[in-house]
């Protein structure tokens, strides 16, 4: 049986740059037809569409018949934008933005980026760009405003423990993490994985040393939202954690199943990877390999499903063409294309999500922030819009957050009209109207003060506009 180590193409796993498709024509056409018509309509319709145009509509015609959202033709400049959307540079300031409780704050900013550089923070308050105010403007508003071309500048006013700091900013370029890792306490470590991307492997491989060396008990690792990238990468990934085997069974169009081999080592601990449903691609390929050889437990909600390969080509005559060329199915055979992964701990919730893997991989102690646009548990940072809501000068938690901090499950009782609260076996009933609880907008909120009422040891601080909790 054939089979593949090292890919000399250019194969692609991901979701960028999909098309929509449309239905092909029940007529067949020759090459000549194709040039006769389209003669006929640079001599005859109304707009004398040029040459250039009609050759780019055929093409988009040809690709758009195959009825395959990952096929697509780039021009030259479409290929530079994909690109850069691939390898996740961009040109701004640098900033993330969250509205919360009708403020827009600034929920991360990109190390190396300028606003890096000028200083800003996670939590800083926008108030206003190149002396407009963002008051009553939505996230979206805030961006455009942002927005520029590079070398262009900005002046950037935000809120910092009750002072204005001002900033002018000039745009330029900037690179997003491929790969953000972190200790979580207890040598639970965490290593997340945002894109694909070239030298994601070589970058992934030397966070995770670092980890070791400061000592691991376990391991996250976190593919959410990531929505793939090149084959090649996760392979090098791959090879940290499967000694030898299979890595993916590609088939091609014609039924042939080329297995794709890996060689790597082993690690002596255990590793929890978290998926939802825009993982996807390459990120499904890696947590379906890890599972099938028993590298990895699932974690989170069931992932997107783009199970193809695709192949760059560069057009000769000018751009390129992204080709589907091959399936690929896990180790064990698991066909991944329009049916996604399945998690084996089903979780909802970013934040829910992580505190279920940190408690997997061996974790008790947990320290949770929440507000201005975020909330952080054991240092890692999640948007998180109105986590916490101030009534009379009383904080309040979002009750799901509440919950999944103290590893406790709820729900409404319509027949007693109460929240039900279960922990460690114990069941508490609490009317929605009682003195601690708290709904806004359909969310039900608890304070501090009720919540350790029910669980014994929690600790919390409300201080600078973040309530902060531990257990």
């Amino acid at each position: 049986m054939n089979s593949k180590k090292l890919r000399p193409a250019l194969l692609l796993l991901t979701l960028t740059g999909m098309l929509a498709s449309a239905a092909p024509s029940a007529t067949a056409a020759t090459a000549q037809q194709v040039e006769d018509v389209k003669q006929m309509l640079e001599q005859y319709h109304l707009v004398s569409p040029s040459e250039e145009a009609l050759n780019d509509a055929a093409i988009q015609g040809m690709v758009d018949s195959l009825q395959d959202p990952y096929t697509q033709y780039f021009s030259e400049e479409e290929w530079t934008s994909f690109n850069s959307s691939l390898e996740q540079e961009y040109v701004g300031i640098g900033v993330v933005l969250q509205q919360d409780q009708n403020q827009i704050f600034i929920e991360n900013v990109i190390d190396g980026s300028p606003a890096a550089k000028a200083g800003l923070k996670p939590g800083d308050a926008l108030l206003s760009v190149n002396n407009v105010s963002v008051q009553g403007k939505s996230v979206g508003d805030a961006i455009t405003s942002l927005s520029g071309l590079e070398g262009s500048t900005v002046r950037v006013v935000v809120g910092r423990n009750g002072a204005s700091v001002t900033a002018v900013l000039t745009r330029s370029s900037f690179q997003y993490p491929l790969v953000v890792s972190q200790s979580l306490g207890q040598n639970v470590q965490y290593l997340q994985l945002t894109q694909f991307s070239t030298g994601a492997a070589n970058k992934f491989k030397e966070e995770l040393t670092k980890l070791e060396n400061s000592g691991i008990s376990s391991l996250i690792i976190d593919l959410r939202d990531n929505s793939g990238g090149y084959l090649n990468e996760a392979q090098g990934i791959a090879a940290n954690f499967i000694k030898e085997g299979v890595l993916a069974h590609l088939v091609d169009s014609q039924g042939a199943d080329v297995p794709l081999e890996i060689e790597g080592t082993e690690k002596s601990y255990p590793v929890y990877v978290l998926i939802n449903g825009y993982s996807a691609s390459a990120s499904e390929l890696l947590s379906g390999a890890l599972r099938d050889y028993g590298v990895a437990k699932l974690i989170g909600s069931r992932t997107y499903g783009k199970g193809v390969v695709q192949q760059l080509l560069q057009v000769p005559s000018g751009g390129y063409l992204k080709v589907t060329n091959e399936e690929y199915y896990t180790p064990k055979g698991i066909q991944v294309d329009k049916k996604g992964l399945t998690p084996d701990i089903a979780v909802d919730g970013e934040v829910q999500q992580l505190i279920a893997a940190f408690r997997q991989a061996g974790g008790t102690k947990l320290t949770l922030t929440a507000g201005k646009g975020a909330v952080v548990v054991n240092g890692v940072r999640t948007s998180y819009s109105d986590s916490v809501v101030r009534k009379n000068g009383t904080a309040f938690l979002d009750l799901k957050l509440a919950a999944a901090l103290s590893g406790a499950t709820f729900g409404y009782e319509k027949s007693t009209q109460s929240i039900v609260f279960k922990r460690n076996n114990q069941t508490v009933r609490v009317k929605s109207n009682k003195a601690g609880l708290y709904i806004a907008n359909g969310t039900t909120y608890v304070s501090p003060a009720l919540l350790a009422q029910w669980v014994p040891g929690l600790q919390s601080s409300d201080s600078n506009g973040l309530l902060k909790l531990s257990l």
